[in-house]
């Protein structure tokens, strides 16, 4: 029997010594995915975090492939691990494409192996990509990545490159914050992140080769397979692959496994008629064949026969019409309640949906949603390729809105459009509340369609909803918009703008803002053009564009002021404070958190309160100012236990631990910065994690530990870097040559000069005293760099500025 990953892990972390929790500081993962995974529960390790906890093991090269193979093992059978859809069980034929493809994908790269399958709809290509993947997953251990590309998707633009980008990105663990916003930049990152690894990247359904010019990685030992309707001979080093339709043989073995051998098995005429009239296209092949095994009082000279006449009543001829016909065919078959489903499931924007959306638009109960898309999954007129997760087939989709058009009168469309729009937009309202508790939201009213919802009323639960529903999410927002539903347009970006924060969506954020800001005015919704404005400022200045964040934000200053709107106006008053105290302009920092706290005390707003206190609380610890530091922090605190906001709670908590590391009270900082770890990896704050580990390490630098800090400051440093946060970065080469000072100069030295390089480009104060660090630490080490170890490292920098 072969050794399981939870087995192994828990014995090398004991004979290592550490418990879960240490483990986890070490590995950057949080002490409840240590536990998972050393219990077992359903969880398919990462390579990455398993290297990444090996690492923390201090693993030798035998015991760090034992881990990895382990873990590979605990793959369940059927399942990949990654990132591919399902394998369909079926696949039948095409030996000599998947033999080249394998051989082409297996065989000694000097450069990106890149095979661009072009082929008529409905002629296999997915199944053919996404079964060859399956075959060579093994050599390509460190990822296999999928991203449909929606090239020739009825009703849905083509993914820019761009967004395929931060797809792809995600699916290689880059934390969304890290993502940037330009195309260039992320395909760079995109290249990076697989620089030598071994990874296999499906990108289905292109438009062009233009589209997946920039998602190509750059290292040999990766490979790429692209399928498309058109040839891609623009592609550079594209290995083409040209599919045609099924032979005779194979077809006619697919219409004997999908309709059962005992079933057609003694007709072979019959079955090669069968195969000769879905024009030899899989897609027709599976459609007509899941009619006969469905009809156990039909033979196989029924179905040529319903075929024949299907053939006739469509017209035309081509492989199109063989789909059409077989369509037919399975759609003229399914009761009317189902029909029903099926057509109306052609109004749904995104690419793929649970039973939840399917029950909204058809206006029943989640249940039997889900068992009339299982029967649909069952006579091939629905995929399913990942759990509970349906999409139709660009050729089916197509069909279905045209029998839409002809049966479902436009009044009772746009009721399951509204229907759906309702759904999506009341479980997020719910998910928001509990995500972000004590933020204001604008009061609109909902009709709640009488359907089931999803269960939100978790964190961990909400997070991971929006996660599987974010494509869809942004859909609705854009399809809304084309169609004028302006309330919608500005409701959604409005209880979304959340969401995009925390997870990094800034891309979405901008967009969908801005479709919001021109839906606000043309509806003349003031108060709500102000919300849009204050948030689509934010996102612009996550995005790079500074300029317009400050005149959106301006303008969303003056807006509020006008209709007399003091939450919003705060609300800004504390951004452009937070702004001002970053570029050390403190003393105007303190007038504008000041005025932000009066204006939320007056609305008896505690949330906006206890934001005001800790974010001028930072502002006197920065002024060295710490008793009135401290005491904004612990009314900050009350204020955000009483929410039940434990991201608030982790950020006054550390501010609390840097007060009484500055009057020299570190046992309480210590605990205080704990307590504030903890709470920071319960709510999956990246950020907020590398801020306190860093806090951490310049608390355990002043009580002397100085193996302690820098442990601390290298954890933070990486952190910080997955997430692409400057200041902590700075913050983290600080905290690592300071503790160096004394053991390794050099590194020290290098550490400091990585900071004045980054913060060159903040204020010049604090690169000035950075400059100032550096020139005394070289004058006391210059001089013996080998034998002389300073007395320590000099001024501590920032100390004041925690």
């Amino acid at each position: 029997m072969p050794e399981r990953f939870d087995t192994v892990l828990r014995d090398y972390r004991r004979r290592a010594g550490l418990t879960q929790e240490e483990l986890a500081d070490r590995a950057g993962l949080s002490a409840r995915t240590i536990r998972a995974l050393e219990r077992g529960q359903n969880r398919v390790p990462r390579v990455a975090s398993v290297r990444e906890v090996a690492k923390a093991l201090g693993l030798g090269t035998d015991d760090r492939q034992r881990l990895l193979a382990t873990a590979s093992a605990d793959v369940p059978e059927g399942a990949s691990g990654q990132y591919l859809p399902y394998d369909i069980p079926d696949f039948i034929g095409r030996t000599d494409e998947v033999t080249r493809l394998a051989d082409l994908l297996g065989g000694g790269m000097s450069a990106v192996v890149v095979s661009a399958i072009d082929g008529m709809a409905g002629v296999g290509k997915t199944s053919l990509a996404v079964h060859a993947a399956h075959l060579v997953a093994d050599r390509f251990p460190d990822g296999q990545f999928y991203c449909d590309l929606h090239g020739f998707t009825p009703g849905h633009a083509p993914t820019a490159p761009k967004a395929a980008l931060e797809e792809l990105l995600r699916m290689a663990g880059v934390d969304g914050a890290r993502i940037p916003h330009s195309l260039p930049e992320r395909s760079a990152l995109w290249r990076t992140t697989l620089s030598g690894r071994r990874a296999l990247v499906v990108l289905d359904n292109a438009a062009d080769a233009e589209q997946v010019r920039q998602l190509m990685p750059g290292s040999a030992s990766c490979a790429v397979l692209v399928t498309s309707r058109r040839r891609l001979l623009a592609l550079e080093g594209a290995v083409p692959l040209s599919l045609d339709v099924l032979t005779e043989a194979d077809a006619c073995a697919l219409v004997i496994r999908i309709a059962g051998r005992s079933r057609v098995g003694d007709a072979p005429g019959a079955v090669a008629e069968i195969a000769k009239l879905c024009g030899y296209l899989p897609l027709a092949i599976r459609m007509a064949a899941a009619r006969l095994a469905h009809r156990p009082a039909w033979t196989a000279d029924d179905l040529v026969t319903e075929l024949r006449v299907g053939s006739r009543r469509t017209g035309g001829s081509g492989n199109g019409h063989a789909v059409r016909t077989a369509f037919a065919l399975s759609y003229a078959r399914l009761g009317p309640d189902l029909q029903r489903l099926f057509r109306l499931l052609g109004l749904h924007p995104g690419a793929d949906l649970d039973a939840y959306a399917a029950a909204a638009l058809a206006g029943t109960d989640e249940a039997t949603a889900r068992q009339g898309l299982e029967e649909l999954v069952d006579v091939h007129l629905l995929e399913q390729y990942v759990p509970h997760r349906y999409q139709l087939h660009d050729l089916v989709r197509r069909h279905t809105q045209e029998v839409l058009r002809e049966t479902e009168p436009p009044a009772r469309q746009d009721e399951a459009e509204l229907r759906l729009l309702d759904y999506y937009l009341s479980t997020a309202l719910d998910a928001r509340r509990v995500v972000a508790p004590g933020q204001r939201l604008l009061a609109f009213d909902i009709d709640r369609p009488p359907v089931d919802v999803p269960d939100v009323r978790v964190r961990d639960s909400a997070l991971d909803w929006y996660e599987a529903e974010h494509a869809n999410l942004v859909a609705l927002i854009t399809s809304a918009a084309a169609r004028g539903r302006a309330e919608h347009v500005w409701r959604y970006a409005h209880v979304l703008q959340h969401f995009f924060d925390i997870r990094g969506r800034t891309l979405d954020w901008v967009d969908t803002h801005e479709l919001a800001l021109v839906a606000a005015e043309s509806l003349d919704r003031r108060p709500a053009r102000a919300e849009i404005l204050t948030s689509l400022a934010i996102a612009c200045w996550y995005a790079g564009r500074h300029e317009d964040a400050f005149s959106r934000g301006l303008e969303a200053l003056a807006l509020c002021r006008e209709i007399g709107d003091p939450w919003g106006e705060a609300v800004l008053l504390t951004n452009f404070g937070i702004a001002q105290g970053a570029m050390g302009e403190n003393e105007e920092a303190i007038g504008l958190h000041q005025q932000a706290l009066a204006l939320y005390a007056d609305l008896d707003a505690p949330w906006g309160e206890a934001l005001s206190l800790t974010s001028l609380g930072a502002v006197y610890a920065r002024l060295g100012r710490t008793a009135e530091a401290l005491d904004h922090h612990r009314r900050a605190l009350d204020r955000y236990r009483g929410l039940g906001d434990p991201w608030g709670e982790a950020l006054t908590l550390t501010n609390i631990g840097t007060g009484y590391r500055q009057l020299g009270r570190f046992g309480e900082a210590v605990r205080h910065h704990a307590r504030a770890l903890s709470l920071s990896r319960r709510t999956g704050d990246r950020r907020a994690e590398s801020e306190i580990l860093n806090d951490l390490g310049d608390t355990y630098r002043a009580t002397g530990r100085h193996r302690a800090s820098r442990r601390r400051h290298q954890r933070a440093l990486n952190i910080a870097r997955a997430i692409d946060s400057s200041p902590q970065i700075v913050r983290a080469h600080q905290g690592l040559a300071h503790a160096l000072a004394e053991d390794d100069p050099d590194a020290a030295r290098d550490h400091a000069k990585r900071a004045i390089a980054i913060r060159s480009e903040l204020t010049a104060p604090e690169t000035a005293e950075l400059v100032a660090w550096l020139d005394a630490f070289d004058k006391d080490h210059d001089r013996d760099r080998e034998s002389e170890r300073g007395t320590g490292p000099g001024p501590a920098l920032g100390e004041s500025r925690e």
